[in-house]
């Protein structure tokens, strides 16, 4: 009798072992594995690693309309055995679920501000098709932080991914002053006065102001907002929406304090834009306890 149970006992590992090998090799073969139809990565995703949903961030020039290309893909070991038709559309819950899980406060963008199609076709013997998202960026209300959250919603062969079938894209529209600038100048101060040379992010607030950080103090909260007269290239600076060390005050001309060295009161710096060099040369500071904090600076586009 214990002779036949041991036989038995044999016989099952022998078949549980062989069943482990035959899905080892489903799993390590390509050629038995199983495509899905996903979003390929517009750009390097910007959320945290375990999001539920993939964020990818992209600014846009202002227009009536700016182009976002992104990619529909059906990811695997194989091409499209016969046209497969993605149906595309927008869930919203998918905002509320990263604003919640992230503690973010991304917007939902509205149906009149972007359009994309329906449905796209990834064409028998490819693996790929391009969605083209039409965004009116000359619309934009620049207090919003917009998400576009594109849905693959289904599709004619395969099955749609877990990971990918839905993404979230935050799009931002910015001016003609938004991009990096070489910074270079000095900053005055009365007890630690230096130079400044390092290159620094002008961001876009509205259509005709940016925002920047203020000397090298962007570690401490100082930020300045550049709007440009357009029609004069004049600079007014203010400061940025709780910015530290404000009121800050722009110097045109001659500053008020007699202690500031020479290269303080010289003209070389009027707080004005150079269209043709794109350029900004700023002059500004702030009142401290113990006297000005001023800065000068020269903005090169890089």
């Amino acid at each position: 009798m214990r002779n036949e149970i041991k036989m038995l006992a044999f016989a099952m590992m022998a078949t549980l072992f062989s069943s482990c090998l035959t899905e080892d090799n489903v799993a390590l073969d390509p050629e038995k594995s199983v495509n899905v139809v996903e979003f390929k990565n517009p750009s390097a995703f910007v959320s945290p690693y375990g999001s539920k949903y993939a964020l990818y961030n992209n600014a846009f020039d202002l227009a009536p309309e700016a182009n976002y290309p992104v990619t529909v893909s059906y990811s695997g070991a194989h091409v499209a055995p016969q046209d497969i038709t993605v149906t595309l559309g927008v869930d919203t819950s998918a905002v509320r679920q990263y604003n919640e899980e992230q503690k973010a406060k991304f917007d939902v963008i509205t149906a009149d501000l972007y359009h994309f199609p329906a449905t796209v076709v990834i064409k028998k013997g490819q693996r790929t098709a391009e969605v083209l998202i039409k965004l009116k960026t000359e619309k934009f209300d620049f207090v919003k932080n917009y998400v576009l959250p594109i849905q693959i919603k289904s599709v004619s062969v395969g099955e749609v991914s877990g990971n990918f079938g839905t993404i979230l894209l935050a799009v931002k529209a910015k001016n003609i002053y938004d991009a990096t600038y070489a910074a270079s100048g000095y900053v005055y101060h009365p007890t630690l006065p230096r130079a400044v040379n390092k290159n620094k992010p002008v961001v876009t607030v509205s259509p005709t102001t940016v925002k920047v950080e203020l000397g090298d103090l962007g570690g401490s909260g100082y930020f300045a907002d550049l709007t440009v007269n357009p029609t004069t290239n004049k600079v007014t600076i203010t400061p940025s929406a709780g910015a530290a060390g404000a009121p800050y005050t722009q110097f045109d001309t001659a500053l008020p304090d007699p202690y500031l060295p020479a290269w303080a009161n010289a003209s070389k710096a009027n707080n004005t834009y150079d269209p043709a060099t794109k350029t900004f040369y700023l002059r500004y500071g702030y009142m401290g306890a113990n006297g000005w904090r001023v800065a000068e600076e020269i903005l090169a586009r890089k």
